[in-house]
């Protein structure tokens, strides 16, 4: 055919002519799935189930290239995944971290440094606007940030504040781990010899669980640590023994606490705290709205700060939370660290505390019209214990496993008759083993 023939060849319908010339233009470029790994889950109904949900829809709204496909996974064993998932090059995009497993991170070099990505990038007044901005140092080593906050924790104790009234205990007397036991077994209920409601909920269980009571009465005692130089343990001493004693003591001497604790992990014990079966429990603050949502008193929910042996002070509030890492096998670590930015930047951190239920991490968030409500008092009076009484352990310190063999020296102490010293020589020997 010559170009005479095609100029006057009869006229194509416009659609036609493109599908005729179609192997001819560009291919629009594939939209960028990032793939996210965290315990959330998006088409779940809790508090930070939604945020997470709103938070990758408006994300999306205004990158409309990129979506972000969320597998869900098991929060205590998602850091030791991501990390191991390096070695079969089989790991997500983005990976959410526990604060007890942020030396397992940090340590392994996985992650991509999301500073020259992000932080760099930050104005003067970005920096002075973050709550916390111990949590972004302690989130780097040898220069490289390795994650970044999304939501801050600190394992708190929740308590009822319709069964203080009830037991005609004030919140306020409740100071040291004595008042705590004798407030404990005075919300306790006992109906023809059968325990009803325990007054201490403990997870003391070897899986799913975190700091427990004991481990908070020792790290008061040592202002605040749990490991020396070098990160060496500081568990087989006599401040361990007088932590030990005092959480075995809820169970054996008190009997405020079950028996049956020992099989009990967090989410057992919340649980039990939900359905009225406990009258207090320790948890990450990020359960607050979950509990407030899902139990029928939930409106009484507060927060007590941690007892202690000294009553001028209160115990650590111990600080964790879940931070976004982005991974260094990423083929998409420009897009992975823009949504990063934004879940865990003003934007984000508006919806994680409402509907999230979370303390944000912005002052310029919490000075918003809408966040002046009541309703979030419980917020603001965490913020101030968190000033009052702020601890970070080591990031480069594997301390996840720690609390599990404070919690095993207690089983054995307990259960075995083991001297508090010995047990506690073999937590310290199995801390230091792993790092």
């Amino acid at each position: 055919m010559n170009i005479r023939s095609i100029i006057h060849a009869p006229r194509m319908p416009k659609a036609a002519l493109l599908l005729a010339g179609c192997t001819l233009l560009p291919l629009a470029a594939a939209a960028q799935e990032l793939t996210m790994w965290t315990f959330l889950n998006p088409a779940a109904t809790s508090p930070r189930d939604v945020a997470l949900k709103q938070i990758i829809e408006k994300f999306e709204a205004k990158n409309p290239g990129v979506k972000i496909k969320v597998e869900n996974q098991v929060w205590f064993t998602l850091a030791e995944k991501f990390v191991m998932a390096h070695r079969s090059r089989s790991a997500p995009d983005i990976g959410w971290v526990n604060g007890e497993n942020m030396g397992l991170l940090v340590n392994s070099n996985v992650a991509e440094d999301l500073g020259p990505l992000i932080t760099n990038k930050w104005t003067p007044s970005m920096r002075k606007d973050l709550v916390l901005p111990q949590a972004y140092e302690w989130l780097k080593k040898d220069g490289k940030q390795h994650a970044l906050p999304i939501m801050a924790l600190s394992l708190v104790l929740f308590y009822r504040r319709d069964l203080f009234r009830e037991a005609g205990i004030d919140p306020a007397s409740v100071k040291t781990w004595d008042d705590y036991a004798a407030a404990a077994a005075k919300m306790q209920v006992t109906k023809n010899g059968q325990v009803e409601r325990w007054g201490a909920g403990l997870h003391l269980s070897t899986d799913k669980t975190t700091m427990s009571f004991g481990a908070n009465a020792l790290m008061a005692m040592q202002n605040g640590q749990l490991f020396g130089p070098a990160c060496k343990p500081m568990l087989a001493n006599a401040n361990g023994v007088k932590a030990l004693e005092m959480q075995a003591d809820l169970i054996r001497k008190h009997k405020v606490a079950s028996p049956e604790s020992f099989a009990y992990t967090l989410d057992d014990v919340v649980d039990q705290f939900i359905a009225g079966k406990v009258a207090t429990v320790s948890s990450g603050n990020g359960r607050f709205g979950n509990v407030v949502q899902k139990a029928t008193w939930g409106k009484e929910l507060g927060i007590l700060p941690w007892p202690s042996f000294d009553k001028a002070k209160p115990g650590p509030q111990l600080m964790s939370g879940w931070f976004a890492a982005v991974s260094k096998d990423s083929k998409q670590k420009e897009a992975a660290a823009r949504f990063v930015a934004f879940m865990t930047g003003p934007e984000g951190m508006e919806l994680w505390t409402e509907p999230g239920g979370q303390v944000p991490l912005f002052h310029s968030v919490f000075e918003k019209p809408q966040f002046k409500d009541s309703r979030y008092d419980y917020l603001r009076d965490l913020a101030k214990l968190w000033a009052q009484s702020e601890v970070w352990l080591p990031a480069e310190c594997n301390a996840s496993r720690t609390f599990v063999d404070l919690n095993t020296a207690t089983q054995r102490v307990v259960l075995g008759g083991e001297p508090a010293l010995k047990a506690l020589r073999e937590a310290e020997a199995a801390t230091s083993a792993r790092q």
